[in-house]
């Protein structure tokens, strides 16, 4: 009997390691330096955004670089950094020389601008989506808007805005 048990517990232990899977997804870093110096090598039509000193707690999960021939869109460029926040959450920053409402209508839906805030002594716009789920803080400075966008909530967001340099 003791032997029979031994099999069965064996063979349970066994589907149980086959079958268990650990919850949630690993988060894939992107190379955010790494694509910036390419992106740089070209001499993009303005200067280039990226965050600096922000914890390692904030953990890049994607960047690109997007010049005309890839936007479809003659003299258009894009530049993205998404980041997944200290509270989990995700906050992007792109960067274009396209129109600002069609950058800000690419990262929110029915866009609906709910203020304005000075982070570091510089002037943002705040834009909800329809959901309320997603906010925005848009800047744009001649040709070139910036928008920092996501799920986070606004002082993570700020936080982003705030780490922001060109150069």
């Amino acid at each position: 009997m003791a032997r029979s048990m031994g099999v069965v517990v064996a063979l349970v232990a066994l589907v149980v390691l086959i079958t268990v899977r650990p919850h949630g997804q690993q988060v894939r870093l992107a190379d955010v330096p790494g694509t910036y110096a390419q992106a740089t090598i070209g001499t993009p039509p303005f200067p280039l955004v990226r965050p600096v000193g922000l914890s390692d707690r904030w953990q890049a999960t994607s960047v690109y670089y997007d010049p005309p021939e890839r936007t479809g869109v003659p003299g258009v460029t894009r530049w993205h950094v998404g980041y997944v926040t200290p509270d989990t959450r995700y906050a992007g920053v792109e960067q274009t020389n396209g129109p600002a409402p069609d950058a800000l209508s690419a990262v929110l839906d029915a866009p609906v601008r709910t203020g304005t805030s000075s982070i570091g002594g510089v002037g943002w716009q705040q834009f909800t989506g329809d959901s309320g789920q997603r906010r925005a803080l848009l800047r744009t400075v001649g040709p070139v808007t910036v928008v920092v966008d996501g799920t986070a909530g606004w002082a993570e967001l700020a936080e982003l805005a705030g780490a922001l340099r060109a150069g």
